[in-house]
Parts: C-alpha cells; sequence; structure tokens
C-alpha cells in the first residue's frame, strides 16, 4: 500500500427498516484494512419503531449516525453526500457487504492508474439472505486496467447499470454534475454513471469480488417494473441530446439507448430518440425496424412468459 496517498474514504450507508442486515453492512464497512475512512449511516425515516436506529446507535462514535424523514434513496445518498468529509464516496447498501479489502484494492488501483478524473469498479458475487454465495454468477465487466468514457458508456447501453456498491468515486463528481436525482426512487444509479462517463470520466476496473450484493425477497428491484418505466422517461429528457451530441454512426450510442427503452417497453423515450436523431442523421430505416419490434416484443413478453410457466412449467 503506497502511504503517500492515502485520501479519506467517506462510506454512506443509506438504511430503511434495516435491522435484518445492517449490522452486517456497518461490521464490514468498519473492517476495512484501509484505515483513512469514516462511516456515516442514514436512517432515511424507517417505520420500525426506532429498531433500525437502536442498532446503529450500538456502534457510538464508530459511525456518524444521522436520522431523517424518509425521501428514498437517492436522498438518503445526498444527505451523507452533503455531510461526508472524505475526498472519495463509496456506498453501501445496508443489505450487503464489503469485503475487508474492498477499499484499499480501489485506492490502490486509482493510484496505480493515475489519473485524476477516473473512478474505481470491483466485482461482486452474489449471496442470499443467510449470506450464503449463490451459484448465479456475476458478470466480469471489464478486463483489468484503465478504461476510457466511452468504452464504458457502450457498456453501460449494453449491459446495464453496475453495482452502486462496488464504486468508488471522487467527491468532485457531486461538485460538478450534482447530487443523486431525487425524482427517481429506482434508476437514479444508473443516470448518475451515465452522466460520470458522458463526462468523460475513466474507468479503472479490478476483477476482484468486493463486494457481496444480497438477493432476498424484499428488494425494490424485484418489485419495481413500473418505477422502473416512470424512471426511464425521467432519465430519457435528461439524457437523451446528450447522448446524441456525443454519437456518431461508428459509435451510435442514441440507437443503443433507444433499443434498451424499446426492449423494456418504455415507447415514449424510444419516440423521443427517433425525434432527435433527425436532426443527427443517426437512424436509418433499420435502425427504426429494430426499434418497432423491439416495442412489440416488450408488449408480449408478459403472456409468453406466463404461458411458459402456466403451460411448461408446471407440466414438468
Amino acid at each position: 500500500m503506497n502511504t503517500s496517498w492515502m485520501p479519506k474514504v467517506s462510506i454512506v450507508i443509506p438504511v430503511y427498516n434495516g435491522t435484518n442486515y445492517m449490522r452486517e453492512a456497518i461490521d464490514s464497512a468498519l473492517s476495512q484494512t484501509y484505515s483513512n475512512i469514516e462511516v456515516i449511516v442514514v436512517n432515511d425515516g424507517s417505520t420500525d419503531n426506532g429498531e433500525t436506529e437502536s442498532v446503529a446507535l450500538e456502534y457510538g462514535d464508530k459511525i456518524k449516525y444521522y436520522r431523517k424523514e424518509n425521501g428514498g434513496v437517492s436522498s438518503a445518498l445526498n444527505y451523507g453526500i452533503e455531510r461526508m468529509t472524505g475526498e472519495y464516496f463509496s456506498w453501501l447498501s445496508h443489505d450487503d457487504v464489503y469485503s475487508p479489502e474492498k477499499i484499499q484494492r480501489q485506492i490502490e488501483s486509482l493510484f496505480s492508474c493515475g489519473e485524476t478524473n477516473a473512478i474505481a469498479l470491483c466485482a461482486h458475487y452474489f449471496i442470499d439472505a443467510a449470506s450464503n454465495r449463490l451459484s448465479k454468477q456475476a458478470p466480469k465487466r471489464f478486463r483489468n486496467g484503465l478504461h476510457n468514457w466511452n468504452e464504458v458508456l457502450l457498456e453501460l447501453l449494453t449491459n446495464g447499470a453496475f453495482s452502486g456498491c462496488a464504486l468508488l468515486l471522487p467527491r468532485k463528481v457531486f461538485d460538478e454534475l450534482g447530487d443523486f436525482n431525487e425524482d427517481l426512487r429506482f434508476s437514479q444509479d444508473y443516470l448518475m454513471w451515465m452522466s460520470i462517463f458522458l463526462n468523460g470520466y475513466k474507468l479503472v476496473y479490478n476483477d476482484h469480488e468486493d463486494i457481496y450484493s444480497r438477493i432476498h425477497g424484499k428488494q425494490l428491484t424485484q418489485r419495481g417494473q413500473e418505477l422502473f418505466k416512470k424512471d426511464s422517461v425521467t432519465i430519457g429528457s435528461i439524457l437523451i441530446p446528450q447522448i446524441a451530441r456525443v454519437s456518431d454512426k461508428k459509435d451510435n450510442f442514441l440507437y443503443l439507448f433507444a433499443k434498451r427503452n424499446a426492449m423494456r417497453g418504455v415507447p415514449a423515450v424510444v419516440n423521443e430518440c427517433i425525434k432527435t436523431a433527425r436532426s443527427y442523421k443517426l437512424f436509418n430505416t433499420k435502425h427504426i425496424i429494430v426499434l418497432k419490434l423491439g416495442l412489440l416484443y416488450s408488449k408480449v413478453r408478459p403472456l409468453l412468459r406466463t404461458l411458459y410457466y402456466k403451460f411448461i412449467v408446471r407440466a414438468k
């Protein structure tokens, strides 16, 4: 570990009714091999008769604890960011876990790459409600090393958002781009990551699995399709002009963004992409046909899934 550069890292843990897993999350933050950290727990208006607060208060001055009115994950993250004193920000969901080396390895990666406008990303794996490793494998998103903004943007548009807890961001990102969008209840992370790389930041990747991402029955991601579509429209209104400006026929990011929204059944975003593309001459007839077919598929996919489970799965 290079001791000449040890910037302070703020680990922000937003929590809502989190007594089921938050001890494990806080303990993993406090157990980092990297010493220059602060741990900030933000209670986002929990309604569990003070149980979440009671757990947090057990840690005393080992953590910084705040309670606020409920406003969603974005508002809790922003609350923590406003109060952090570190040069770097690391998000830890209350139901996820860090490896002991998570922060140290990412600081070392940033030091080695020598880039001031870079963020760090590590690999992760999935655990169940009892913290057992699942057979489901998280994809390794990149080769190890430094990657330019356009390469990262292509990955985001093709394969979706990174695990927010797998990132380490310089505090100046929020000074330059603003905080997480509090109008978004489901996809605030995707908008932030897209904005970061549209503004030219680079990414340094290491394939150590330093995040253990928990999958359990109470997660928003398992019941949030309508929220996702609503968020997608908001994100589209913000990102479409920016994406169009950096797109060309070789790197047609706008088409990839439209295609992603078509497959997820968000016609308002697809139509706005088509409208914008006319000014930049980015879409041809084939592009339009593929997008229309994608929207059609998004409508029939729920029916196909219902038929599959009704006639195939039950028949086994």
